[in-house]
């Protein structure tokens, strides 16, 4: 009789694949800049969902990652350009940036629909959230 049933896998064989982050267009990780870690669903200890993108040739990658792989690039000396998206949190110059105001936006759009298309002017009303950094940066997100 086996000491393990058969049907049990190894913790390791239920981990994600742990990939570098790699632009493989330029064959490097020097050119890289973290756009968003995200929770990795269904949780795993020090696994995260990742997306970056390649400053030489803007490229776009998204991939599961470790932790420790997406720290190899966050902490490279230098300041990251652009802004960094950490769970519901966004990040400017390495702080996270405040929200200033709330914003009711309107955006209206003609549109030609149906089988004999006259244009109507369809509407939709947005809240959005203008965040603030300390910089003078600022930008507006759906709330």
């Amino acid at each position: 009789m086996p000491a393990q049933p058969a049907s049990r896998v190894p913790d390791e064989a239920q981990q994600p694949p742990d990939e570098p982050l790699w632009c493989k267009h330029c064959d490097t990780d020097q050119h890289l800049s973290v756009d968003s870690i995200q929770s990795h669903y269904p949780p795993l200890p020090n696994v995260v969902d990742v997306t970056y993108e390649c400053n030489a040739c803007r490229y776009s990658y998204e991939h599961t990652a470790s932790i420790q792989r997406v720290a190899l690039v966050l902490n490279r000396p230098g300041v990251t350009p652009g802004v960094l998206q950490f769970g519901g949190q966004f990040l400017h110059c390495g702080e996270p940036m405040k929200t200033q105001s709330h914003e009711l936006r309107r955006i209206q759009c003609l549109l030609a629909l149906g089988p004999r298309p006259s244009e109507q002017l369809y509407e939709t009303c947005i809240n959005t959230r203008i965040l603030g950094c300390n910089c003078g940066f600022r930008m507006e997100i759906p709330d």
